[in-house]
This record gives C-alpha cells, structure tokens and sequence, in this order.
C-alpha cells in the first residue's frame, strides 16, 4: 500500500509541476511578461487551484483503477540488478507504464532492461493477483514490446459454445473463436496442414468443422477427396462434389490422379504465364493417416507418401491441397517428408513433446500466447500456426452434437446433390 501511496504522490507531483509551468507560461505570454496586479494574481490562483484540484482527482482515479498493476510488479518481485563500478547493487523495479483500451492490452517497463520470461513464469500467479473469477477461461499472451517494455493481454476463451451456421461465411473458413471473437482464414491463404490431437482433444469435431466450411464453399471447390481407412468419420458425406475411399488401393489411386490434375494445372499456368492456378480448389482430407503405416504393403506405401510429398510441394499453386489429421506424427505414423511439405498446423492436446515441436515449434513460444500447456488443454482448444506468415493463434472450437452434424449433413445434401 506505501509502494503504491508513494508511486501516486510522486506521479501526482510530476503532473502538477508540468501543470503549473504550463500555466505560468500561457499567463506570461499572455500578458507579454507584464508584472501581475493583486487582483489578477488572485484571480489566477483560483485557476491553478482549480486546475490542480482536476489533476489531483483524475492521478487519484486512475491509480485507484489500476492499483493491482501498479502494485504487481513490487508483489512479484519483478526487477533488474546491475552492479555499479564499487560492485554495489542497484535494483530497478519494473513499473506499469499504460493500459491500451483498444487492445486491451497492459505494458510494464524497466529503465534498464525488461525481463519477459520472469513474467511467463509467474503468469498464474498474475492471473490470480489480478483477482479474475472463473480462472480457467483466462488466457495470458504476453510478447516484448521492446527492450524495456513487455506487453500483457489478458483475455477470455471460453471452454465450451455450440456452432452455430451464422459461422459460415463465403470464401472463409471458419477454424474457432480467439482472442478477438470469430476467427476466419481466407480461403485463398489456405495451404496444405496438418492436425495433431491426442484421442478425446476434439480433433473430429474440428475435423466436421472444417468440412463445414469447406462445403459451404462449394462454388469455389472442383472436388473433395476423403480418406478415411478407417471408414467412419468421412463416409458420412456422400455427395456431389466428394469423393470418398477406405481401401488403401484406391488411395494410391485417388492420390495418382490428384497428382495428375496438379501436374496439367501446372501446364495451363505455363501456357498462361500464371504464378497462381485461377481455377476452383481440389481439396484431399485424410483422417487419421496412421493407418497408412501400419498397412502391409510396403511398395503401396511408399508410392503413396511420395505423392503425398510431391502434393504437398508444389500442390498450393495449383490449388491442390491436403488437409492431414493425425493423433501422432511420429515416423511411425507419417514420414517426416511429408511433414515438413505441409505449410500449416493445427494443435490439439497432446502430451506428446514429438507433436508440439513438429507442429508449433518449441515450449517458449507455446508459453507467449497461452497459460495452459497443451497436455493440459481443453477439448476443442487448437493453436494454429499459419504457414504464410508463422503467426501462431489460440483458438477455441465450438461443440458439435450428434444431432447437429446430422442435420447438417441433410441440409448440405438438400442443395448440393440437386
């Protein structure tokens, strides 16, 4: 509380200073450096007053609205040391600088050199000096805004919301909700990715959710492709415009002619003179592709993640992409080969270190955009790391019954196969 009373009287003290410099000069102009009467001193003593008073009362409310993040930094000892040339130590404590309403975002600053990870990790620690109720729905992003300065936004995500067909839209894919609300990824900067999520992690849910859009965009899209050897999750979606396998055959198959139709639209674009195909998409979803590898036929497998690697190199030109979806991405269950040809991530919860580093990359940037660590997270919550411009997102993806997957499946029937 002392911290806090004495940052206040030395900020009030600075305001009031500036005040009353500002004021004695706009008086001295005024009056062209002629001396003051009494009377006019009088008068102009009222108006400091006045004006001190407005100051005092505006330095007292915003120290009273901001006293967890002023006295946070004293309660959490965060502070640089530097030993002067006696080798005495020095220490500067970090101090809260401003609050940006726009962003809502919270930056703190140390006149010396400001220390990011002693804040990521005392997070929940500041999650719960800040007094936020329903701990569990806050997230924590915090990023260094310079050398001295690091920027702190909190926000909400919550754990569980239905779908709705309003996240529809045109020539976007809906992919779950982030800090800023509904988050849309053009579909002209969708590459080829791949999805990791351990069992239970909301990895199908996300997986309909995907498809969703992907049929909402129809006009856009030549032809879906699904794998699925398993034979559950997409065979569902018997349509127009899909085209779904279970036998490993004609996996090989489908992926020759995939390959294919990517090598002619290569031709078309040389003929052209196109850098970009500028017809519809051509879309493969595999899920689970583990069961790939576990397949008997060697010579059929390697034939098969050959073309997968191929598609995966050149496919995003052409508009042909893949969309892969996994629980592990050992090189038991896809060679790294391919892996490193898919542009894009999306991870679920995992416990598996293999899957966070080969997905989002290493724990220190996994720690800058959420508090909660990915064997931890939430069904439906997904970090996604765009393949064009390594932006890394928090997500949260919304529940989908039973009984609303089926509808939607009637309802993209009703006006795709007419």
């Amino acid at each position: 509380m002392f911290y806090v009373f004495r940052l206040f009287i030395i900020n009030l003290s600075i305001y009031l200073a500036v005040l009353s410099m500002g004021l004695f000069l706009v008086i001295f102009f005024t009056k062209n450096g002629a001396t003051l009467s009494v009377d006019e001193i009088e008068k102009y003593k009222y108006l400091f007053l006045a004006c001190g008073l407005m100051v005092f009362v505006e330095r007292l409310i915003y120290h009273i609205r901001y006293y967890k993040f002023h006295i946070l930094p004293y309660s959490l000892s965060l502070y640089n040391r530097v030993n002067d040339e006696q080798k005495e130590s020095k220490i500067y404590l970090d101090k809260f600088k401003r609050f940006d309403k726009k962003s809502n975002t919270y930056f703190f600053k140390n006149r010396l050199a400001i220390d990011k990870q002693a804040y990521l990790d005392l997070k929940d620690r500041i999650v719960h000096l800040l007094g936020y109720e329903n701990k569990d729905e806050v997230e924590f992003e915090i990023k260094a805004f310079n050398k001295k300065e690091v920027a702190i936004k909190l926000f909400k995500l919550p754990k569980r919301f239905d779908w709705h067909i309003e996240l529809l839209k045109d020539k976007n894919i809906y992919l779950g909700h982030s800090k800023n609300g509904a988050y849309f990824l053009p579909l002209e900067n969708l590459t080829s990715c791949i999805t990791v999520g351990e069992s239970g992690s909301g990895k199908s849910n996300f997986l309909n959710m995907i498809i969703y859009s992907l049929l909402h965009n129809s006009q856009y899209i030549e032809k879906l492709d699904f794998i699925d050897l398993k034979g559950v999750e997409l065979s569902r979606y018997e349509l127009n415009n899909t085209q779904f396998t279970d036998n490993l055959e004609e996996v090989n198959n489908l992926l020759e002619n995939l390959k294919d139709e990517m090598n002619n639209r290569f031709k078309q674009m040389k003929e052209n003179k196109d850098l970009i195909y500028n017809g519809k998409y051509r879309i493969c979803l595999i899920d689970e592709i583990g069961t790939i590898a576990t397949h008997f036929d060697k010579k059929l497998k390697e034939n098969i993640f050959n073309n997968l690697i191929e598609i995966g190199q050149k496919g995003r030109a052409s508009r042909v992409l893949l969309l892969i979806f996994s629980q592990k991405i050992d090189s038991t269950n896809i060679p790294t080969n391919v892996l490193t040809n898919l542009q894009s991530s999306f991870l679920l919860r995992t416990s598996s270190q293999f899957n966070i580093n080969n997905t989002i990359g290493l724990n220190e940037e996994i720690e800058e955009i959420t508090r909660v660590k990915p064997q931890d997270f939430p069904k439906g919550r997904v970090i996604f790391k765009d393949g064009l411009s390594s932006e890394k997102v928090l997500l949260q993806t919304p529940y989908l019954s039973q009984d609303l997957q089926n509808s939607m499946i009637k309802y993209f029937k009703s006006w795709i196969n007419k």
